[in-house]
C-alpha cells in the first residue's frame, strides 16, 4: 500500500511540473503575441502604448519607468514596494531597472505566477478527485480568457490570484490533518497559509482582514465537525 501511494505521489508531481512549464510557456507566449502583436497591429485604437490596452496598467508603466529612471540615477535605493501607493508599478520598476523599461520585461514573471496558480488549482482538485479531471479542471482555469488581463498586462490580479490560492491550499491541508495530524502536515498548510496571506498583501492590503475571518470560519467549522462526529462515534 506504501509503494502505491509513493508511486502516485511521484506521478502527481511529475504531472504537476509538466502541467507548470506547458502553462508557463502558454502564458509567456500569449503574453509576447497579446502585448507585440495583437493589440499594437491587430487594435490599435486599444493600444494606449507600448501594448498596453489597460488605462490602470498605463498608469502603472509610466510610474514604473521615471522609477527605473531614478533607480539608474541613485541606485537601488530609489526603489520602492509602493510608489505612489501603487504595488504593480513597484513590481514592474523592478524588472524595468533589472532589465528594460517595457512593458514585455514583466511577462516571465507573470507566467511564473499564472503556471503556480494553475499548479496550486490542480492541486486542489487532485485532493477531491483523480488526476485527469484534476487537470482538466486546472486547465480550464488557465485557458480563462479573464486571465488574459494579468498574463499580458501590468496587472495586480496575478499575484491576487496566487495568494488567494496559497491560503485555499491551507485550508485543505487543515482539513486533511482534522482526522489524521501530522505536524509535518500542519507545518506545511501554516507556511501556506502565511505566504498566501503575505502575497496577498502585497497585492491588495485590505484583502488580509477578508482572509483572517476566512481562515478562522473555516477553522471553527473544522472544530465544530470534528466535535460532533466524534459525539457521534462515542454513541455508538
Amino acid at each position: 500500500m506504501t509503494k502505491i501511494h509513493i508511486k502516485n505521489s511521484i506521478s502527481d508531481t511529475r504531472a504537476l511540473f509538466y502541467f507548470g512549464v506547458v502553462t508557463f510557456i502558454y502564458a509567456l507566449s500569449l503574453g509576447l503575441f497579446i502585448q507585440l502583436y495583437m493589440i499594437p497591429v491587430l487594435l490599435p485604437g486599444s493600444n494606449l502604448g507600448a501594448g498596453i490596452s489597460v488605462l490602470d496598467s498605463f498608469g502603472f508603466h509610466k510610474i514604473a519607468s521615471e522609477k527605473a529612471i531614478e533607480i539608474s540615477h541613485q541606485g537601488w535605493s530609489a526603489w520602492e514596494l509602493r510608489p505612489q501607493r501603487h504595488f504593480p508599478a513597484g513590481l514592474a520598476s523592478f524588472f524595468y531597472a533589472l532589465w528594460t523599461p517595457k512593458p514585455y520585461a514583466l511577462l516571465p514573471f507573470n507566467a511564473i505566477l499564472h503556471a503556480l496558480s494553475g499548479c496550486l488549482v490542480v492541486w486542489s482538485l487532485r485532493q477531491y478527485f483523480s488526476l485527469l479531471p484534476s487537470i482538466i479542471g486546472g486547465a480550464v482555469f488557465v485557458l480563462n480568457p479573464v486571465a488574459m488581463e494579468w498574463i499580458a498586462q501590468i496587472h495586480r490580479d496575478g499575484v491576487f490570484v496566487l495568494g488567494n490560492l496559497m491560503v485555499v491550499a491551507c485550508l485543505l491541508q487543515l482539513s486533511k490533518n482534522l482526522y489524521n495530524f501530522k505536524i509535518s502536515s500542519a507545518i506545511w498548510g501554516l507556511f501556506f497559509g502565511l505566504s498566501g496571506t503575505a502575497v496577498v498583501w502585497l497585492a491588495r492590503p485590505f484583502w488580509v482582514q477578508v482572509i483572517f475571518a476566512s481562515i478562522l470560519l473555516w477553522v471553527g467549522l473544522l472544530v465544530l465537525l470534528y466535535v460532533f462526529t466524534n459525539i457521534g462515534v462515542d454513541k455508538n
